[in-house]
C-alpha cells in the first residue's frame, strides 16, 4: 500500500490505472426510502398535530363570536338603561326586542321603587341565543329626579 494515496475501501480491487477514482466491486446495500412503520408512525405523529390545530383554531373562532355577542349585548343593554334614566321612570315591566340588525337579541327592562321615594331602580336584562341555549346580561341603574 502506498503512502501517499489514501486507502481505499475497496483496497483489493484498486489498481494503479484508477488510483484517482475507486471502484468497489461489493457495494454497500443502501436504504433508500423509509420503511413502512416509519410512514405510519409518521403520518400518525402529523395526523395528531393537525386535529390539535383544528381544535386551538375552532376554539379560538368560537371564543371570538362568543365575545362579540357579548360585547353587542352590553352596548344595546346600555343604550336601553340610558333610554329608561334620562327621564324619571315609572315603576314597570316590559319586555321587547331591538331593532335591526340585532333581532336576534331581546330585553327585559324592570323600573322598581328604591329606598328613597325620588329615586327608581332600572334592570335591564339582555339575551340572545335560541333553543334555551341562550345567555343573558344583566345591567342595573338608578334613575333620580
Amino acid at each position: 500500500m502506498d503512502l501517499w494515496r489514501p486507502a481505499s475501501p475497496c483496497a483489493e480491487t484498486d489498481s494503479i490505472v484508477n488510483v484517482f477514482t475507486i471502484r468497489c466491486t461489493r457495494r454497500a446495500v443502501a436504504r433508500d426510502g423509509f420503511t413502512l412503520l416509519e410512514v405510519l408512525v409518521s403520518l400518525a405523529i402529523l395526523s395528531a398535530t393537525l386535529i390539535m390545530a383544528y381544535q386551538v383554531t375552532s376554539s379560538a373562532i368560537s371564543a371570538g363570536e362568543r365575545s362579540e355577542a357579548w360585547t353587542t349585548a352590553s352596548l344595546l343593554g346600555e343604550t336601553k338603561l340610558r333610554e329608561a334614566t334620562e327621564t324619571f321612570p315609572e315603576v314597570q315591566e316590559t319586555e321587547g326586542k331591538f331593532p335591526a340588525p340585532h333581532e336576534e337579541y331581546s330585553f327585559r327592562l324592570a323600573v322598581k321603587q328604591a329606598l328613597h321615594s325620588d329615586a327608581r331602580e332600572v334592570y335591564v336584562a339582555v339575551s340572545w341565543g335560541a333553543d334555551g341555549a341562550g345567555e343573558t346580561i344583566t345591567l342595573g341603574g338608578l334613575a333620580v329626579r
